[in-house]
Protein backbone atom coordinates (compact mmCIF):
# COMPACT_ATOMS: atom_id res chain seq x y z
CA UNK A 1 0.00 0.00 0.00
CA UNK A 2 2.44 2.74 1.34
CA UNK A 3 5.93 2.20 1.33
CA UNK A 4 6.95 2.65 -2.38
CA UNK A 5 10.51 1.00 -3.19
CA UNK A 6 10.13 3.00 -6.81
CA UNK A 7 12.79 2.61 -9.08
CA UNK A 8 15.45 -0.36 -8.57
CA UNK A 9 18.10 0.22 -6.09
CA UNK A 10 16.02 2.55 -3.98
CA UNK A 11 14.67 0.03 -1.19
CA UNK A 12 18.69 1.01 0.07
CA UNK A 13 17.68 4.06 0.74
CA UNK A 14 17.51 5.25 4.85
CA UNK A 15 13.80 5.69 6.29
CA UNK A 16 14.73 9.48 6.79
CA UNK A 17 15.81 10.03 3.24
CA UNK A 18 12.23 7.80 1.76
CA UNK A 19 10.48 10.25 4.03
CA UNK A 20 12.05 13.54 2.99
CA UNK A 21 11.37 12.27 -0.99
CA UNK A 22 7.85 12.94 -0.07
CA UNK A 23 8.47 16.44 -0.35
CA UNK A 24 10.13 16.33 -4.31
CA UNK A 25 6.74 17.01 -5.51
CA UNK A 26 7.22 20.59 -3.95
CA UNK A 27 10.72 21.20 -5.18
CA UNK A 28 12.64 22.54 -8.68
CA UNK A 29 13.80 19.87 -10.52
CA UNK A 30 17.53 20.82 -9.46
CA UNK A 31 16.79 20.61 -5.98
CA UNK A 32 14.89 17.27 -6.05
CA UNK A 33 17.92 16.45 -8.39
CA UNK A 34 20.42 16.75 -5.60
CA UNK A 35 18.62 16.14 -2.34
CA UNK A 36 18.47 19.67 -1.47
CA UNK A 37 15.88 19.45 2.32
CA UNK A 38 15.13 22.87 3.97
CA UNK A 39 15.72 22.42 7.55
CA UNK A 40 11.79 22.85 8.55
CA UNK A 41 11.71 20.12 5.99
CA UNK A 42 13.88 18.32 8.29
CA UNK A 43 12.68 19.10 11.99
CA UNK A 44 9.11 18.57 10.03
CA UNK A 45 10.38 14.52 8.45
CA UNK A 46 11.72 13.90 12.17
CA UNK A 47 7.93 15.25 13.82
CA UNK A 48 6.37 12.70 11.63
CA UNK A 49 8.72 9.62 12.35
CA UNK A 50 8.26 10.55 16.18
CA UNK A 51 4.40 10.38 15.53
CA UNK A 52 4.60 7.28 14.22
CA UNK A 53 7.26 5.64 16.63
CA UNK A 54 10.34 5.25 13.61
CA UNK A 55 12.30 8.22 15.12
CA UNK A 56 14.90 4.78 16.32
CA UNK A 57 14.96 3.95 12.62
CA UNK A 58 15.56 7.36 11.07
CA UNK A 59 18.91 5.71 9.87
CA UNK A 60 18.29 2.19 8.95
CA UNK A 61 17.54 1.41 5.15
CA UNK A 62 14.24 0.53 4.23
CA UNK A 63 14.83 -2.70 3.47
CA UNK A 64 16.03 -3.75 6.84
CA UNK A 65 12.53 -2.77 8.13
CA UNK A 66 9.60 -4.98 8.76
CA UNK A 67 6.58 -4.62 7.06
CA UNK A 68 4.51 -2.87 9.33
CA UNK A 69 7.36 -0.74 9.50
CA UNK A 70 7.64 -0.35 5.73
CA UNK A 71 3.73 1.00 6.24
CA UNK A 72 4.67 3.42 8.47
CA UNK A 73 7.46 5.02 6.40
CA UNK A 74 5.10 5.26 3.82
CA UNK A 75 2.37 7.06 5.66
CA UNK A 76 4.89 9.59 7.07
CA UNK A 77 6.11 10.00 2.89
CA UNK A 78 2.75 10.51 2.46
CA UNK A 79 2.15 12.84 5.01
CA UNK A 80 5.22 14.74 3.85
CA UNK A 81 3.35 16.07 0.98
CA UNK A 82 0.67 17.76 3.01
CA UNK A 83 -1.98 16.01 1.35
CA UNK A 84 -5.81 16.80 2.31
CA UNK A 85 -6.47 13.18 2.15
CA UNK A 86 -5.14 9.76 2.19
CA UNK A 87 -5.65 6.73 -0.03
CA UNK A 88 -5.38 3.65 1.68
CA UNK A 89 -5.28 0.70 -0.56
CA UNK A 90 -5.41 -2.24 1.51
CA UNK A 91 -2.60 -0.65 4.35
CA UNK A 92 -2.82 -4.04 6.30
CA UNK A 93 -3.34 -6.59 3.63
CA UNK A 94 -0.09 -8.62 4.69
CA UNK A 95 0.64 -7.69 7.89
CA UNK A 96 -0.20 -9.99 11.12
CA UNK A 97 -2.78 -8.28 13.46
CA UNK A 98 -0.45 -6.78 16.14
CA UNK A 99 1.10 -4.76 13.40
CA UNK A 100 -2.49 -4.27 11.29
CA UNK A 101 -3.69 -2.51 14.64
CA UNK A 102 -0.82 -0.31 15.02
CA UNK A 103 -1.30 0.85 11.09
CA UNK A 104 -5.04 1.41 12.00
CA UNK A 105 -4.58 3.38 14.80
CA UNK A 106 -2.02 5.84 13.12
CA UNK A 107 -4.17 6.08 10.79
CA UNK A 108 -7.52 6.78 13.10
CA UNK A 109 -5.15 9.43 14.83
CA UNK A 110 -3.75 11.12 12.35
CA UNK A 111 -7.70 11.58 10.94
CA UNK A 112 -8.49 12.77 13.86
CA UNK A 113 -5.70 14.78 15.09
CA UNK A 114 -4.55 16.08 12.14
CA UNK A 115 -7.92 16.62 10.34
CA UNK A 116 -7.03 14.46 7.16
CA UNK A 117 -9.43 12.33 5.52
CA UNK A 118 -8.54 8.39 4.98
CA UNK A 119 -9.99 6.04 2.79
CA UNK A 120 -9.28 2.70 3.55
CA UNK A 121 -9.80 -0.01 0.81
CA UNK A 122 -10.51 -3.25 2.95
CA UNK A 123 -11.82 -6.39 2.80
CA UNK A 124 -11.46 -7.37 6.82
CA UNK A 125 -14.62 -6.27 7.74
CA UNK A 126 -14.38 -6.43 11.23
CA UNK A 127 -11.65 -3.93 10.92
CA UNK A 128 -13.81 -1.44 8.56
CA UNK A 129 -16.59 -2.17 11.32
CA UNK A 130 -14.01 -1.27 14.42
CA UNK A 131 -12.21 1.91 12.81
CA UNK A 132 -14.45 3.10 9.82
CA UNK A 133 -16.79 6.12 10.68
CA UNK A 134 -18.37 5.42 7.55
CA UNK A 135 -18.60 1.85 5.20
CA UNK A 136 -19.09 1.99 1.55
CA UNK A 137 -19.69 -1.24 0.09
CA UNK A 138 -19.40 -1.90 -3.43
CA UNK A 139 -20.40 -5.16 -6.15
CA UNK A 140 -20.28 -5.14 -9.25
CA UNK A 141 -19.28 -1.10 -9.72
CA UNK A 142 -22.30 -0.27 -8.19
CA UNK A 143 -22.57 1.10 -4.44
CA UNK A 144 -24.74 -1.20 -2.24
CA UNK A 145 -24.35 0.11 0.99
CA UNK A 146 -23.47 3.83 1.96
CA UNK A 147 -23.92 4.51 6.04
CA UNK A 148 -22.63 3.92 9.62
CA UNK A 149 -20.73 0.47 10.62
CA UNK A 150 -23.66 0.33 13.30
CA UNK A 151 -26.23 0.03 10.71
CA UNK A 152 -24.35 -3.12 8.47
CA UNK A 153 -25.99 -5.94 8.73
CA UNK A 154 -24.97 -9.06 8.29
CA UNK A 155 -27.54 -9.51 5.19
CA UNK A 156 -25.97 -6.53 3.33
CA UNK A 157 -22.04 -7.78 4.00
CA UNK A 158 -23.20 -11.24 2.34
CA UNK A 159 -24.90 -8.82 -0.44
CA UNK A 160 -21.30 -7.06 -0.69
CA UNK A 161 -19.36 -9.71 -1.05
CA UNK A 162 -21.89 -12.28 -2.72
CA UNK A 163 -21.75 -15.09 -0.72
CA UNK A 164 -24.13 -17.26 1.47
CA UNK A 165 -24.20 -18.05 5.03
CA UNK A 166 -21.74 -19.47 6.43
CA UNK A 167 -18.76 -18.55 3.56
CA UNK A 168 -17.52 -15.80 5.24
CA UNK A 169 -15.01 -15.34 7.65
CA UNK A 170 -16.75 -12.53 10.38
CA UNK A 171 -17.67 -11.54 13.69
CA UNK A 172 -20.38 -9.69 12.25
CA UNK A 173 -23.91 -10.54 14.19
Amino acid sequence: MFYRTGKMGERWVSVIKNVLHGRLGHKSALGGAVGYHTESEKESAFGILAKLGLTEKAYKRCDELSGGEKQRVGIAHSLMQEPRLILCDEPIASLDPSSSKVIMDHLSDINKTMKLTCICNLHQVDVALKYAKRIIGITGGQIVYDGPPDQLSRAKIHEIYQSNEGELITNVG
